[in-house]
């Protein structure tokens, strides 16, 4: 009894998930990194979704944080970096040595979303991902965050979604467009796209915001959407419509096909 507890309370390990929209994937608790998340994020967030709410899928994104934890307070990002290494590998596509052997594509791209489920938490975290994406340049990575509130993890998100290999969305809506929109103005041209939550009560400002920025930038809509049905889009030119979330790309449950985000492609980098 007593070594069966000592291997619970041992419980340590990294694990990707397999999306069926965006291929591989990393997830973490919501309630303990999604440190910015609005109201209006809590309550649509597709986490709250069956599929996320099963006690394998929340035992996962625990140990995944208590084992990232862990590394960064025994060794910091670099050992942290380390493990992280481990998931990219995991995640290229099968045919990646033969295709590298013979100059040719692999059948789907090699990509990993940081956080399908989950968000940047500390500065730290942050670095180690910055590590990893540095030396795996082959991978496409891109995430969304709401963590854009000023200070050293945005500062340091700023430099991950700067790298060529990795693109960030900061994540907006009715809520938060405002402080979105400053911090996009306070950082460089072209490194932060927007990726807009659409309710049905979509705020009247957050379109007349958009058309009044200086700069032109990519912004990529989601209408809310669950169970196949979504609420009826804003459509404006200033807006690129996700082709999942309308349903107009399949989601895919076979690892090895092209999923709906690598077909689209407009949110990677």
């Amino acid at each position: 009894m007593e070594k069966w507890t000592m291997a619970i309370t041992l419980d340590y390990g990294l694990e990707l998930t397999n999306n069926s929209k965006v291929g591989w994937a990393f997830s973490l608790p919501r309630t303990e990194t999604c440190i910015n998340a609005t109201t209006l994020c809590k309550r649509l967030c597709y986490g709250n979704g069956i599929r996320y709410q099963s006690q394998g899928q929340k035992a996962k994104r625990a140990r995944n944080l208590r084992t990232l934890q862990f590394l960064l307070d025994e060794g910091g990002p670099e050992l942290l970096a380390e493990n992280l290494s481990m998931l990219v590998d995991q995640a290229r596509p099968r045919d990646w040595l033969t295709a590298r052997i013979a100059g040719v594509q692999t059948t789907i791209p090699w990509t990993l979303r940081i956080h399908d489920v989950g968000d940047f938490f500390s500065v730290d975290y942050v670095r180690a991902w910055m590590l990893t994406a540095q030396k795996y340049t082959g991978c496409k990575f891109w995430f969304y965050t709401r963590s854009f509130a000023p200070g050293l993890v945005f500062d340091a998100l700023t430099e991950l979604a700067a790298l060529p290999n990795c693109q960030g969305w900061l994540s907006v809506d009715s809520e938060n467009y405002e402080q979105a929109i400053l911090a996009l103005c306070k950082t460089p041209a072209a490194v932060w796209k927007l990726a807009l939550l659409q309710d049905s009560d979509l705020d009247s400002g957050v379109i007349r915001s958009f058309e009044v920025m200086d700069s032109e930038t990519d912004i990529v809509s989601f209408p809310y959407h669950r169970g196949g049905r979504h609420v009826e889009p804003v459509r404006h030119d200033l807006l690129t419509l996700c082709p999942a979330a309308m349903g107009n790309l399949a989601l895919k449950a076979q690892k090895d096909s092209l999923r709906p985000c690598q077909t689209c492609a407009f949110c990677l980098p």
